[in-house]
């Protein structure tokens, strides 16, 4: 194998392997395209169960309702990032408070392709 494959796999599997940070690759439209670890284990769903599903689905009711998710996405394409802590919502229907972080990606044209959303579940009294 060559060094840059070598490369490119040691990434792949330094973000899948992440457990303490559920690392998330979403489209423009916050449709989830890839999954770590971390993401499993504090969000509760397998990968083959999430994929093509949108992120909103990690959102309260009402935050769905007054469209936070997307206001998140919109911010995040126009600063660069978006930071938020707040309730979120596992497969089992449990909540948690999570810190996250949704940064843009670009192409060689500097338009945005897509984003990364990073969680933390946050417990006891951090906020950061």
């Amino acid at each position: 194998m060559d060094k840059k494959k070598e490369l490119e796999e040691l990434h792949r599997n330094m973000i899948k392997e992440i457990q303490d940070f559920a690392i998330i690759l979403l489209d423009k439209d916050g449709t989830i395209l890839s999954w770590n670890m971390g993401a499993e284990k504090i969000k509760g769903y397998k990968e083959h169960e999430i994929l093509d599903q949108n992120f909103n689905i990690f959102y309260l009711p009402q935050d769905r309702q007054d469209r936070l998710p997307d206001k998140l996405l919109q911010l995040a394409s126009k600063e660069g990032r978006a930071k938020h802590i707040g309730r979120r919502v596992r497969k089992d229907g449990t909540t948690f408070w999570g810190s996250i972080l949704i940064t843009a990606l670009h192409n060689e044209k500097q338009e945005v392709i897509g984003f990364t959303k990073l969680t933390r579940e946050l417990r006891g009294n951090e906020t950061e």
